[in-house]
This record gives C-alpha cells, sequence and structure tokens, in this order.
C-alpha cells in the first residue's frame, strides 16, 4: 500500500503539531526571573526588583481565622535565594491580643507569582530560612510570648510536602536545618 501525503498536508500536520505540544520544538528553555534585591518600603509595602530593575510590588493577601477574615497587615523578614530565583517574606496579619501584626504565612515568589504560601501548625513564623541551595524552607514557629508549643518544618518548595518536622526545644544534635533557624547562643567570656 502506498499513500501519498501532499506538502500541504504535511505543512498543516507541522503547524498542527507546534500549536498542541509547542516544547518540541523549542530550541531554547524559558529563563527564570532573577531577582537582585528586596526592600520593605516607609508604609510597610514589600518591593522586589528583577535583574532587569523592575520594581514588582505584590499585593497584600487575606486569610480567614476563627470565621474572620483578616487583611494582611505588613511584610517581614524578606530573603532573596542564592541562586537569585526564589524570593520568600512572612505575611504580617492583625491579632487581637498584641499591639502589634503577627507572621502567620510565609510567601514564596517565583517567576513573577506567588508559587507557595505555608502556614505549618497556624502559629506565628518567627524564622525562616532557603534550604538546599533555594529547593527547601525550614521555619519555626511558637506561641505569641514564647516558650510554649515551639514546631519546625523543613518543606519542599515546589511540592510543598513536609519533608522534616520537630516539635518542642531542639536538642544540640539537631538536624543542621534546625541548626539553622536557631539563634546561636553567645560564648560566655573564659572563667565565668
Amino acid at each position: 500500500m502506498n499513500i501519498k501525503i501532499s506538502k500541504h498536508c504535511l505543512h498543516l500536520l507541522f503547524v498542527l503539531a507546534l500549536n498542541i505540544c509547542p516544547a518540541l520544538f523549542s530550541t531554547t528553555a524559558s529563563a527564570a526571573e532573577l531577582y537582585e534585591t528586596v526592600r520593605i518600603d516607609s508604609t510597610g509595602q514589600l518591593h522586589i526588583v528583577t535583574l532587569d530593575k523592575r520594581d514588582i510590588v505584590p499585593p497584600k493577601r487575606e486569610i480567614k481565622l476563627g470565621g474572620e477574615m483578616l487583611k494582611q497587615a505588613g511584610f517581614s523578614n524578606a530573603v532573596i535565594s542564592d541562586d537569585k530565583t526564589t524570593v520568600g517574606w512572612l505575611a504580617e496579619y492583625p491579632n487581637c491580643c498584641t499591639s502589634y501584626p503577627i507572621p502567620l504565612e510565609l510567601v514564596i515568589y517565583r517567576n513573577g507569582g506567588v508559587l507557595r504560601v505555608f502556614s505549618g501548625n497556624e502559629l506565628p513564623i518567627w524564622r525562616w530560612v532557603f534550604e538546599k541551595h533555594g529547593t527547601q524552607v525550614a521555619f519555626e514557629q511558637e506561641t505569641v510570648h514564647g516558650g510554649l508549643g515551639i514546631h519546625f518544618e523543613l518543606r519542599e518548595i515546589k511540592s510543598g510536602l513536609l519533608v522534616d518536622k520537630h516539635d518542642n526545644d531542639p536538642t544540640p544534635d539537631a538536624p543542621a536545618w534546625i541548626r539553622d533557624l536557631t539563634p546561636k547562643k553567645p560564648i560566655p567570656p573564659a572563667g565565668e
């Protein structure tokens, strides 16, 4: 059996394949957006500046907590990953029992949008760091006035999966990701 396909039909098949699966015909991978600096201005607004000098101003978020909608009050602890492809920050929300907002979410931003939001066990997130070359985040949570219910989580950024967790004060031989979060205690002078 001999099948003849005209040039016109081949062209249509090629155009159809190109529209259905452009990645098959792509010669370059899409470049990740790269970030140069982050800052929080005097009004409390976060600014992310890309390597090509664009100023990105992420909108404040809203969450439902205890049946009530809360509007984000501010941003804190904004950091760029070592590879400059990801930005993270803490989203702060009003709290009934303090005179200041508390950080309830860790927001991860990549390629022009929010990639992931972590809230752990819903206690305030006081400390966080990028781990494993910006592919993971570790964070510490505890009650507002400290000392009760300390909780640590290590999470994959891309999938959001929980890699590890720990409750209560860390021991001296805790995993490196927990030690990265724990403030270093000053070494007392000799003789004390």
